[in-house]
């Protein structure tokens, strides 16, 4: 299972760094693509950082996740946050079951979590459910992995080291199958007491742009932008993370 124990020092481990990030530029990209209601769901919300933020800026946020441990993070993150905060336990391939439709006027899916969906009808299935949870008009921000960054820039092993935890990742990529295949191995504790290991493995496929940009088509989406990402930049060869920025047209109420 990946983010049961990691859950736990997710944030401690530097990763809290993307959200604060997204954060700042999610505010960038809806002067660009704006939205007029406030009420925004944030599929894979691990930590619910980006729903704290979020929720301190006025909107109605919702996080989605399939780790009960991460949304008791969360949850934990949450807890003084004025504005009202609904989370919810899900496989986010069946968006469109477990949550009602014509409700969010944005969805948010970052860090790579789509990649996370290693088949195209798993990718299909989660955007058709994006689709219909969003109002009319709604939009649609995501992030992916590029192959370039998993085949050539995520390097083969990894180490890092602070007060109270160490961990080792280590990554191979299958060019025939577009598959990293990432073993995460971390250790919490300290040298006096000892350390608690655990294991995850985190699988994540790359994905032509091509075939995303046609199954958010087919999912009823538009797409309006198609970034380098964290800039406006349109994607180059060597593109490391592209967001996607797609809306639901207003004329449609599937």
């Amino acid at each position: 299972m990946t983010y049961q124990r990691y859950a736990t020092v997710y944030d401690g481990s530097g990763q809290i760094r993307f959200a604060l990030l997204t954060a700042l530029y999610l505010e960038e990209l809806l002067q660009r693509h704006p939205v007029s209601g406030r009420r925004v769901l944030d599929v894979a919300c691990g930590t619910g950082t980006l729903l704290a933020i979020l929720a301190e800026r006025g909107w109605q946020v919702t996080g989605f996740d399939a780790s009960a441990v991460m949304l008791a993070q969360a949850a934990a993150k949450l807890a003084e946050v004025p504005m009202p905060v609904e989370l919810r336990q899900g496989d986010m391939r069946e968006l469109a079951q477990l949550l009602p439709a014509h409700t969010f006027d944005l969805v948010t899916c970052t860090y790579d979590s789509l990649n996370y969906l290693i088949g195209s009808h798993d990718l299909a299935a989660c955007l058709r459910g994006v689709a219909r949870v969003l109002v009319p008009g709604g939009l649609f921000v995501a992030d992916m992995n590029t192959r370039h960054f998993l085949a050539v820039d995520w390097g083969e092993c990894a180490f890092h080291e602070q007060p109270g935890y160490v961990q080792v990742e280590r990554t191979h990529f299958d060019p025939a199958a577009n598959l990293s295949t990432m073993w995460l191995t971390g250790f919490i504790g300290n040298d006096h007491d000892g350390y608690e290991r655990f294991d995850e493995l985190h699988i994540e496929r790359a994905y032509p742009n091509d075939l995303v940009a046609a199954l958010i088509e087919a999912a009823g989406l538009k797409i309006e932008g198609f970034y380098d990402g964290f800039t406006f930049q349109p994607p180059t060869d060597t593109t490391q993370r592209i967001c996607w920025v797609a809306r639901k047209p207003l004329c449609q109420n599937y």
